[in-house]
């Protein structure tokens, strides 16, 4: 399956601007640790817990849970401040152990992504050097690594996987810029799904801008992201893009309306609607969120921006009611089954329960940590491990303090 978490990509500058990305989604500091008034429900997670802490400077980022006995994690060391390598982490039942990157990747610029495509397979996936670079991927399986064919060109956006021979990746192929006829030039902004069945790659061009891949099949994915052309675009609402989504029913792609976003006169400058998360619960229950945006500080009595937050209930899709409290306007980064959601900044919300914030641990004071230091726990990557009552997390525990900030890489778990 593909994860559930709010995934970082190479996109475009528009969709960056539009869907709010920049922030430590999964991050969090020192404010009071839940809502006032809420209480955990019998049953759902109260905290995080340390499971693994870095003995240098560095981050994880990113994370894949084969099984309850195969944890894989993936991050870099930091010198100074500069990152100085990446490595990755297993833990099969007995501890996180620090292992060597395979051998495809050993000169990867960047630490790759974990995906799970199998109960007993991973790809771990590396971007290249330059933009348009052909990603390095890497097939753990059978105990060994191998090297995976690379898909045609284009930076990866995403990867939906429900098996070694079923795997479709977004990417950006960076088209040419297109020539009206008339002078004017505009940029090709469509994105491109690669599928793997197991031998060979098979792409297909989307007819619009795409940012997040998610799926409950092979046969039934979904693409979300933003258009230039078509209804809403330009006239008296102005708008630059709107909101698209495209959907694979196992034979092809095809388009799928979505709501047409308009801010009321006076319409700010360049206004645009883009999705940038997409979450697959069941054919019938999938949510998309995104930003209504415009380009700010050229106007007086400024509108706000608009949260996007959509869902498919099988015949279309609307906007959800508007929610009071915290999960009623945070991103999730987890659908953790039947039981509840995860939301950034380590909100939580079971299912039929509270919204309340999940208590975060602290590195105990002394040594290099020192007293009334602030700390701030940033989550790169959740998960929901198979066949337990486990959610994994890794990221990265910041210790802010006069003389000696630093920060340790963390792995941690929570059990409901």
């Amino acid at each position: 399956m593909a994860r559930r978490t709010a995934l970082a990509g190479a996109l475009t500058a528009l969709t960056l601007v539009l869907t709010g990305c920049g922030t430590g989604a999964g991050g969090s500091d020192d404010a009071p640790e839940r809502a006032k008034g809420s209480t955990p429900p019998e049953g759902a997670p109260t905290g995080w817990r340390l499971d693994h802490v870095g003995d240098q400077d560095g981050e994880l980022t990113d994370l894949a849970a084969l099984g309850p006995d195969d944890l894989w994690a993936v991050g870099f060391d930091k010198r100074n401040g500069e990152a100085t390598g990446h490595h990755l982490l297993r833990d099969t039942g007995d501890g996180w152990r620090r292992q060597a990157l395979p051998e495809a990747l050993a000169d990867a610029p960047y630490p790759p992504r974990l995906d799970a495509v199998g109960p007993d397979a991973l790809w771990a996936v590396g971007a290249g050097a330059e933009q348009g670079d052909p990603p390095s991927i890497a097939q753990w399986r059978d105990g060994r690594w191998s090297t995976v064919t690379a898909p045609p060109d284009g930076d990866l956006l995403d990867l939906a996987a429900f098996g070694t021979d079923d795997v479709t990746v977004l990417q950006d192929p960076r088209l040419p810029d297109q020539d009206d006829g008339e002078g004017n030039i505009t940029t090709d902004d469509r994105s491109q799904v690669a599928h793997w069945d197991g031998s060979r790659w098979t792409t297909t061009l989307l007819p619009t801008a795409a940012a997040a891949l998610d799926g409950t099949s092979g046969d039934d994915l979904w693409a979300v992201g933003h258009r230039s052309k078509g209804p809403g675009i330009g006239g008296d609402g102005q708008e630059l893009t709107q909101t698209a989504a495209l959907h694979y029913d196992g034979t092809r792609w095809h388009t799928v309306d979505t709501p047409l976003r308009r801010f009321a006169d006076p319409v700010p400058p360049e206004a645009g609607a883009a999705l940038g998360t997409v979450l697959a619960v069941a054919p019938d229950e999938v949510y998309a969120f995104g930003r209504h945006s415009f380009n700010h500080g050229e106007m007086e009595d400024e509108p706000a921006d608009e949260q996007l937050r959509l869902r498919w209930d099988g015949k279309r899709w609307r906007d959800l009611p508007a929610q009071d409290g915290e999960c009623g306007s945070r991103t999730p980064l987890l659908v953790d089954g039947d039981t509840g959601t995860l939301y950034d900044g380590h909100w939580y919300q079971a299912a039929d329960g509270p919204c309340y914030k999940l208590k975060r641990p602290r590195l105990p004071t002394g040594g290099e940590v020192r007293k009334g230091a602030r700390q701030q726990l940033w989550l790169a990557e959740t998960a929901a491990v198979p066949g337990t009552d486990r959610i994994v997390a890794v990221g990265h525990l910041s210790v802010v303090q006069s003389g000696n900030p630093f920060s340790r890489p963390v792995a941690l778990r929570a059990s409901r």
